[in-house]
């Protein structure tokens, strides 16, 4: 290896063509090799081996048994030596033409790894052109549609036929640490525990049904569901993040909250993001789409007051509905200005969408809030 100026010497790597790389499913050790690599970019402030103990017992969730596969692309002289890699699940989705709402399947393309000395030479192209293959001769089953979850891959996304979705968020800022008086329980609501959470599902999916199948313009309209296990997979997610990072001595985690008059029910779940010191809210339900300001609102605010407790700066809403945006409107004046509140594109995890086979469809993708995300 030649010399260079300052005692700097350069390591060239040999050029991969495809004819040199194997694209499989992973097994044992590629499954960790994989998640070993993306501890790099989204462990946070965990240690690999806590990413990895998270990794595993999620990996043996019910939401992830049976439909969670790694995807990798390797040397093919190593079985271990991995370039690209991604990790995908299947989830139960729901979709309308306008004549009723069927039952549907989609898988969520997440974890697009390229090892670092690998990158800006088309091996996540190559690693995603090689999973549409799978994805459109069937392989997944009975699945319509995938969505990939992107920010800085979103243009490469788009060039391989998985269309960005509007993406909108509202912010609730933290200006300080609200006073006592705001710390107490938000008076019409009750928090919920993980079990609580869990026993709400049932009554999400069936009102999803009814709504999608109202839609009557002739577009396509898809919904993943917010099934029991979908919701469990963000709580247990959240918990061993927990565990592994979050406030010492701080008490049992609450997983979200709910409206106390039973004839108008609303909640919210979340999930604590102790990194970016945000409380992310993976479900906003209610049961009516208007009118329902003053509960909504009375949610808002246990949303804050969870934050604030559990020394969070930010609580982070994506795709909010009029409703909401309308209740969290007088936020400010309710606490005195300890809050502020922002609304407009979302830059990161859009959902990019594409239909079987990379048909041209006119899509529109309801309710994509964080729940959907793996």
């Amino acid at each position: 290896m030649p010399d260079y100026p300052f005692g700097w010497k350069v390591q060239t790597m040999p050029y991969y063509s495809e004819k040199d790389l194997v694209f499989e499913r992973a097994q044992g050790g590629q499954i960790t090799k994989h998640f070993m690599n993306i501890a790099q970019v989204w462990a946070g402030s965990m240690s690999q081996a806590a990413f990895l103990d998270m990794q595993e017992k999620l990996a043996d969730t019910k939401a992830s048994i049976g439909s969670m596969t790694t995807w990798i692309l390797r040397c093919r002289k190593n079985l271990h030596a991995l370039v690209s890699s991604c990790t995908t699940y299947t989830r139960d989705a729901i979709t309308t033409t306008g004549q009723g709402t069927r039952p549907s399947r989609v898988v969520i393309i997440t974890n697009v790894f390229t090892i670092p000395e690998r990158r800006m030479e088309g091996m996540a192209k190559l690693l995603l052109n090689k999973l549409k293959e799978e994805l459109d001769k069937g392989t997944f089953g009975d699945v319509e549609f995938s969505v990939v979850y992107g920010h800085a891959y979103k243009d490469l996304f788009q060039g391989l036929g998985w269309k960005p979705q509007p993406a909108t968020q509202l912010s609730i800022f933290l200006n300080s640490k609200l006073p006592e008086q705001f710390r107490d329980d938000v008076p019409q609501v009750t928090f919920l525990k993980y079990i609580g959470v869990k026993g709400l599902a049932d009554q999400d999916v069936n009102t999803s049904k009814l709504r999608l199948s109202g839609h009557r313009d002739g577009k396509v309209h898809v919904q993943i569901l917010p099934t029991e296990l979908l919701l469990a997979w963000h709580m247990t997610r959240s918990r061993l993040i927990f565990n592994h990072i979050g406030p010492s001595g701080m008490r049992d985690q609450r997983y979200g909250v709910i409206s106390d008059p039973p004839q108008l029910r609303a909640w919210i779940s979340w999930v604590h993001d102790f990194d970016t010191r945000r409380l992310c809210i993976t479900r906003i339900f209610a049961v009516r789409r208007d009118g329902m300001e003053d509960i909504v609102r009375s949610l808002l605010m246990a949303a804050v007051v969870e934050a604030s407790v559990c020394g969070l700066r930010q609580v982070v809403i994506w795709e909010p509905s009029d409703q909401v945006v309308r209740a969290s409107a007088v936020l400010p004046d309710l606490f005195c200005d300890g809050v502020s509140v922002s609304q407009g594109e979302r830059m990161e995890m859009v959902p990019c969408l594409r239909w079987k086979g990379g048909e041209d469809k006119d899509v529109v993708m309801e309710e994509s809030q964080l729940y959907g995300s793996s």
